[in-house]
């Protein structure tokens, strides 16, 4: 009876152990199906949120501009021109949307003024602008451009200021501070401006619930001197804290205005003998006054190459040239501009052209030069305004 006792207690401890040991394999399953439920929960949060983006039923207009911030440095864009500098603190760490790396200003308290140079999708008259934003402070600008343009917050709330160019040829200025203040609860929201020129509505939303609109006149455009810089993060330090503050900057078009100075189809430069010329196509121009070429040799510092008189008001094909008689060695940037009634300058997108010795016949360095484009007379102008 005792070894019965004995044997049943011994099963019994068996049994025991069986139990924990079965136990504890379930826990294990359980917490490594929890794990995996959870890692596929994060990463379809993550394809929903991309889905969502790709497929936003506000605006699904073309994307211009895009940083994730997801790996240094963070002038690095995933669509669209690089930013050209940065704060020297600021870093791409963990702590973004959804688990994702985001932008940080450092710990040194010195603001992020990441510094985009304009491309021809973000001179677009109606833009949308979306960021993501962790409030560790009071006051700081998301998105500014110039003194026309600014997205961002002031004493903790939500304030917005653009410029429009009505159909009229007649410029007001939008400038509000808006009455919601962003929570400081240490959780990422996003923030969007959106302007629609053919509505002429501008709204700003956070998490895609509209907070402020403005009513403008329709067609009207976004308006702001296009060689202007964009600064992201322009007075945000994160209150010196390495903790991400930004995270999925995403800037779309949303269409052009009708009143828009000039529809430019083309800009080129070809070698024709020793001299460059310079073609460009038009397919409307509102009120344009005259047109003008600037070169460069670093994209900072330009100087006029030459004018040529515009239609004015046109909705045929225009075709102008312009020669520069006097190119230098090497990479020369031009950029067209324009002058018109409802904008005093107008720059579209420079093109790069390389010369080389032989294209201008010069000799190689030691032997004798047979021919030197600066002693050409100045440069000249060529125009055939009629399409032909």
């Amino acid at each position: 009876m005792a070894i019965k006792l004995r044997q049943r207690q011994k099963m019994s401890t068996v049994l025991r152990y069986k139990l924990i040991v079965g136990g504890a394999s379930i826990l294990g399953m359980m917490a490594y199906l929890t794990i995996v439920m959870n890692t596929a929960s994060v990463d379809e949060t993550k394809a929903a949120r991309r889905d969502l983006m790709a497929n936003d039923p506000i605006n699904n207009g073309e994307i211009v501009a895009g940083f994730s911030w997801d790996i240094n440095p963070v002038t690095k864009a995933d669509v669209g021109p690089n930013a050209m500098i940065a704060s020297t603190n600021a870093e791409c760490i963990e702590g973004g949307t959804d688990s994702t790396y985001g932008l940080s200003a450092g710990n040194n308290m010195k603001d992020i003024d990441m510094v985009i140079k304009p491309s021809e999708g973000l001179n677009s008259d109606g833009l949308d602008i979306s960021i993501d934003f962790k409030r560790m402070e009071e006051s700081g600008n998301f998105y500014t451009r110039g003194k026309t343009f600014n997205f961002g917050m002031k004493d903790g709330k939500l304030c917005i200021k653009y410029k429009l160019t009505a159909p009229n040829g007649k410029s007001y200025d939008v400038n509000e501070t808006t009455a919601y203040e962003i929570p400081q609860d240490n959780q990422f929201r996003n923030y969007r401006f959106l302007y629609t020129p053919s509505t002429g509505k501008g709204e700003v939303m956070v998490d895609r619930t509209t907070i402020w609109t403005n009513q403008g006149v329709q067609q009207s455009r976004l308006t702001w001197k296009t060689g202007e810089d964009i600064i992201i993060g322009q007075g945000m330090n994160g209150g010196g804290k390495p903790v991400a503050i930004f995270d999925n900057l995403l800037v779309r078009k949303t269409g052009s205005s009708n009143n828009s100075p000039m529809e430019l189809l083309s800009f080129t430069a070809e070698m024709q003998g020793n001299q460059i010329m310079l073609n460009w196509f038009t397919a409307k121009e509102n009120g344009t006054d005259y047109y003008k070429i600037e070169r460069s040799t670093d994209t900072k510092n330009y100087t006029e190459v030459g004018r040529v008189k515009a239609a004015g008001q046109s909705i045929d094909l225009k075709a102008y040239a312009l020669l520069d008689t006097k190119p230098s060695l090497g990479v020369t940037y031009y950029r067209l501009g324009l002058t018109n009634n409802t904008a005093k300058s107008v720059w579209v997108p420079v093109i790069a052209f390389r010369v080389k010795p032989e294209m201008l016949n010069i000799a190689a360095p030691g032997t004798e030069n047979t021919q030197n484009p600066a002693t050409s007379p100045t440069s000249s102008l060529l125009l055939n305004n009629q399409g032909k």
